[in-house]
């Protein structure tokens, strides 16, 4: 069997001990498979690490990899996916970004490309006309992401090379770190940029052009296609996340019940009604422009420019999303708009999450309310709910993990045992991974989701969970028809296509947006498979099982992952409850996580996971 022309058909392994880089071709059955992105690196991962690995050490493989529809004329498809093992939660670890890295990468030849070791000095991984090459990065090192970006630029004479880098956050393995790309697109979660300044490496730069990404099936795969298209253009809220993106509804979320607000105590317009002011509309006024992602219609991002006021930026920067206007907005109780883009500016330019930030922030203003913490400890800061002037200094001391931010810059759970008087009654996060801000409590699916993935307090992997336990349909193929099942059933179908959405490459807005993607229709077009929905979501289920396995692998059992006891004990819903059954409807054992052999058989995997 080939490997359809929708692949580049390659991976690059670098070895930055050593210094070597290696060209490998994988076969035509892994990709069929794990389809790519997660699946793919997953698949890599679980194979070549073993369990126990240091997440900041030599062992650690950390992977850049793209999707099975990355590249080609999909909507959605500029996602790139980083895969890790987590030094934030100790688990399995994916994060993924928008843009065109990805579809650069895949174009320059490469599926995706897996470091490891740890270089003896700072370099970047230059991508080339078909060839890549370690370059000395001791110069770019100690310099913010777009500084970095700015000068790769330069030095390569060409400002077409798609950049992903850390910035300082990361040199300084913050457990917050994430790696950027395009000033300011972050794979923020999980730590990844602290596996990355873990490794010495500063930069990856792509100049593509080496490879034509071209659809196996051309007929089939433009069917799909005009089929897809036809779904987001009849959509109201695609038009929405048009006009003014993510943050466009914040102040309804808050309405509603779904955007937590002080650090998760409250709820409701009554707590904040000028919770108004964080709605992304109001960034018209400094807007410059839109865009969208590699081959997106929606195009739901924004370029703004403040360039006045106490809160100035010197530069041009992404519009903040919903999460970043939640996490460092309405948790801590901050209204103050030009303060939360100063914020996130900050957070773009040193390479660190904005959801754990916000968090780790909103844990300390709760120990400093209650008395745990006083301004002694917080380098004389007045650590207030909605202090603007007090979260903006607090973020870059964060971010430099400078005096009191040196405490808070490895999130909630390492923070809490810093401070210690029982701070940890006030970390919201699964293993010190902070929740993002859609509440569980309104949410059976997403709390769920929460605790029983692989990659825990993920927000988006529950999207069709969802819509399938409020009696949604998400297509007519009978693999997808979910009447008169259990919910267990259908958290194992609304999982299972959210996987193959990742190993797609598409962005997980159009679980949101529209109905449900194609996705099995645009795979077997790209890929000329016989690939209807039954295999599909078996791939799905594959890549969810073999990350169920990397956790188990590696001693985590689920009761390991709980939810806060906050969350626990101001919902009706037993989570935990959900969680068994849906395990038992994986066939995983619901006390040790371990995949059962039966599992194992059915999916083919029981020869690579023979070491559980």
């Amino acid at each position: 069997m080939e490997i359809p022309s929708c692949y580049a058909g390659k991976i690059l392994n670098v070895d930055l001990t050593q210094g070597q880089i290696r060209e490998e071709r994988l076969s035509a059955e892994v990709y069929r498979h794990f389809v790519g992105a997660n699946g793919l690196g997953v698949r890599v991962l679980y194979e070549r690490m073993q369990a126990g690995t240091d997440p900041l050490g030599p062992g650690n493989i950390l992977g850049f990899v793209v999707g099975g529809l990355t590249g080609t004329a999909s909507p959605g498809s500029g996602r790139h996916m980083l895969v890790t093992k987590s030094p934030l939660t100790g688990t399995w670890a994916e994060s993924n970004s928008g843009g065109t890295l990805g579809p650069e990468l895949k174009s320059a030849g490469y599926d995706a490309v897996f470091f490891t070791g740890i270089s003896s000095r700072p370099v970047y991984l230059d991508i080339r006309d078909g060839a890549a090459e370690l370059r000395d990065a001791s110069e770019l090192w100690g310099l913010d992401a777009y500084e970095t970006e700015d000068r790769l630029h330069e030095s390569l004479r060409d400002p077409e090379v798609k950049i992903a880098c850390i910035g300082p956050a990361g040199e300084s393995r913050s457990l917050l770190a994430g790696i950027v790309s395009e000033r300011g697109r972050i794979a923020a979660r999980n730590g990844v940029g602290a596996v990355m300044g873990s490794k010495n490496l500063k930069a990856v730069a792509i100049r593509g052009g080496a490879c034509a990404i071209r659809p196996a099936d051309p007929e089939q795969f433009a069917a799909a296609l005009e089929k897809f298209l036809a779904i987001i253009d009849t959509n109201e809220f695609a038009r929405a996340l048009s006009r003014s993106g993510t943050g466009n509804n914040i102040s309804f979320l808050v309405a509603v019940g779904d955007a937590p607000l002080k650090n998760w105590q409250l709820s409701g317009l009554d707590a904040l009604p000028t919770i108004s002011n964080l709605d992304s509309g109001n960034m018209d006024k400094y807007k410059v422009g839109s865009y969208g992602c590699y081959a997106c219609p929606i195009t739901c991002g924004a370029i703004i420019r403040q360039g006045e006021g106490r809160y100035a930026i010197r530069d041009e920067m992404h519009r903040p999303e919903y999460q970043s206007l939640a996490a460092l907005g309405g948790m801590l109780m901050n209204d103050n708009l030009e303060s939360v883009i100063k914020a996130n500016d900050l957070c773009n330019r040193y390479g660190i999450d904005t959801v754990g930030v916000g968090g780790t922030i909103a844990m300390a203003m709760e120990c400093y309310e209650r008395g745990l913490i006083g301004r002694e400890d917080t380098d004389g800061l007045d650590l207030s709910w909605g202090n603007a002037d007090a979260i903006v200094e607090l973020v870059e001391k964060i971010a430099r993990r400078d005096g009191f931010g040196a405490v808070l810059a490895d999130g909630t759970g390492k923070a809490a045992e810093r401070i210690g008087k029982g701070a940890e009654r006030y970390a919201i996060a699964i293993r010190g991974k902070s929740l993002a801000y859609h509440d569980p409590r309104i949410s059976p699916a997403l709390g769920t989701a929460n605790i029983a993935d692989a990659n825990p307090a993920h927000h988006m992997d529950s999207q069709i969970s969802g819509m399938l336990a409020q009696g949604a349909s998400i297509g007519t193929d009978p693999a997808l028809r979910a009447s008169g099942q259990s919910p267990f059933a259908l958290h194992a179908i609304g999982s299972s296509y959210h996987q193959l959405l990742n190993a797609a490459g598409l962005c997980s807005l159009y679980t949101v947006a529209t109905a449900p993607p194609p996705i099995a229709d645009l795979i077997a077009g790209a890929t000329g498979w016989d690939f209807g929905w039954e295999e599909a979501l078996r791939a799905g289920r594959r890549i969810l099982t073999l990350r169920q396995a990397f956790n188990a692998r590696e001693g985590l059992t689920p009761d390991k992952f709980e939810l806060p006891k906050r969350i626990r004990s101001t919902t009706k819903t037993d989570h935990g409850a959900l969680r068994d059954g849906y395990f038992a409807e994986m066939k995983w054992d619901v006390r040790s996580g371990k995949p059962s052999p039966e599992c194992l058989a059915e999916l083919g995997l029981a020869e690579l996971v023979s070491d559980l």
